[in-house]
């Protein structure tokens, strides 16, 4: 049985993912994955988790402020325990521009 939401317009449809704010996203066929992954959609979560950011693909820029997070925390503690040696900085890589 199909979902009714395969039927409803791209409108909708990021609208329904903008209140699905608290809960994990994944797109739920093959059609709504290049919707989840647009601006639309990512914006708002990024901008409410780490302030205002400007880019052009935001679930990228999501993803990488996380890893950014695991980065800083990491050295955080290995600083408190002592046993820093040689760390390089992560470098934010080049990303092509979303879609929607």
């Amino acid at each position: 049985m199909r979902c009714m939401m395969y039927h409803f317009p791209y409108e909708i449809q990021c609208h329904i993912f903008s209140f699905l704010d608290n809960i994990d996203l994944y797109p739920i066929n093959t059609e709504s994955k290049r919707l989840y992954l647009s601006n639309v959609v990512w914006k708002p979560r990024v901008r409410k988790r780490f302030g205002s950011l400007d880019s052009s693909n935001y679930f990228k820029e999501y993803c990488w402020q996380l890893q950014l997070e695991k980065h800083q925390f990491c050295y955080k503690r290995q600083w408190t325990l002592g046993c820093v040696g040689r760390i390089t900085p992560p470098e934010k890589p080049f990303w092509v521009p979303a879609v929607v």
